[in-house]
């Protein structure tokens, strides 16, 4: 089975250029979804931090609906599920319905949380961009109408448990010491 890190890392060696890949969008979610063992620390939460891990969590939904499905025993169906290596057409499916979920839940008007992690504590939310007129660079005294439209906007504040160095850069958190 591939692990996620090293997947991860072979993706972000061969980016070239900032622009979208959805290849490297299925790849990473193939990853994530397959290695059992890749967890992440989520900073802020109740008790400081937690791990995290995104396909132990999968595999309970996918066990839940293969347990209704068949009335088999959840635990029968929790082994079932654990060795299943999820495919390609899995992940694009994944891809495409983690995409809709941002957007449909962005339009509600609420902040979309992404968790707060070592080094960043990131919100996304909706924002309206109204009608305006804007020059041409590549064309003298042109200018052209933009319409309203919608766009996202991040929000990126720092971190509450960081612990930052003279240099500005975070070498620790409130909760390391008490989670030791």
């Amino acid at each position: 089975m591939e692990k996620f890190q090293e997947v991860f890392d072979e993706v972000k060696a061969g980016v070239k250029q900032k622009s979208s890949s959805k290849k490297d969008e299925v790849t990473i979610m193939k990853a994530l979804m397959n290695d059992s063992n890749h967890s992440t620390k989520i900073y802020g939460t109740k008790d400081g931090v937690d791990t995290y891990y995104p396909s132990q969590d999968l595999r309970k939904v996918v066990a839940n609906a293969v347990s209704d499905i068949t009335k088999i025993p959840m635990k029968e169906a929790a082994e079932l599920v654990k060795n299943y290596e999820f495919t390609k057409s899995d992940a694009q499916t994944m891809v495409n319905f983690s995409k809709e979920f941002v957007y449909s839940y962005l339009q509600t008007g609420r902040k979309l949380p992404l968790g707060g992690r070592f080094e960043s504590d990131v919100e996304l939310i909706w924002k309206s961009i109204s009608t305006r007129k804007a020059n041409i660079p590549s064309k003298v005294n042109k200018s052209m109408i933009i319409p309203e439209h919608g766009g996202i906007r991040a929000i990126n504040k720092t971190p509450d448990w960081a612990i930052v160095d003279n240099s500005g850069k975070i070498v620790g958190s409130m909760y390391d010491k008490r989670n030791s």
